[in-house]
């Protein structure tokens, strides 16, 4: 698959499951979908799109950050695969801590600590192998906003609705 045609496939992804997952967190807890864009890190393209909201407990803020990438890009996984994927942070700059403890991720679920392939950057992550020639944005999207979302309810960080 092309680039562009990959990034095109990627932003249908992040876009239903950035809706699906806004969808159930609760609205006192003010979750809010960032903009889904395009980046670049070593000259390779990928869909970036973060999702924003308060922890039931105290008002501080998470982030999801939903990605989509081709193989061998530097947030991939090894081995190297086309992947989507999401990462639990802080906010949109700042990973948790790698301590499960101190994180508040003692039960996290899908999430965990995770190196990308460039080992610059790590955190609790999870992803999906994908086959983007074949599989549905839809249906792809729907898999990893299940993912996301079993991870936030096993961590305590979705409150009741």
């Amino acid at each position: 698959m092309e680039p562009k045609e990959f990034e095109a496939w990627g932003r249908a992804v992040a876009d239903h499951a950035a809706a699906l997952i806004v969808a159930e967190i609760p609205a006192a807890q003010l979750p809010e979908s960032g903009k889904t864009i395009r980046r670049v890190l070593g000259r390779q393209g990928y869909i970036s799109r973060y999702v924003h909201f308060r922890r039931p407990d105290q008002p501080v803020e998470r982030a999801v950050w939903l990605f989509a990438v081709p193989a061998g890009h530097a947030y991939d996984f090894s081995p190297p695969h086309d992947r989507v994927g999401a990462g639990l942070l802080q906010d949109s700059n700042t990973e948790l801590s790698s301590s499960r403890f101190a994180a508040g991720m003692t039960r996290s679920g899908a999430f965990t600590w995770k190196t990308h392939r460039d080992g610059r950057y790590e955190g609790y992550r999870l992803g999906l192998k994908v086959e983007p020639e074949t599989d549905a944005p839809e249906d792809v999207a729907t898999a990893l906003a299940s993912q996301v979302l079993h991870g936030l309810r096993r961590a305590g960080l979705i409150g009741a609705g």
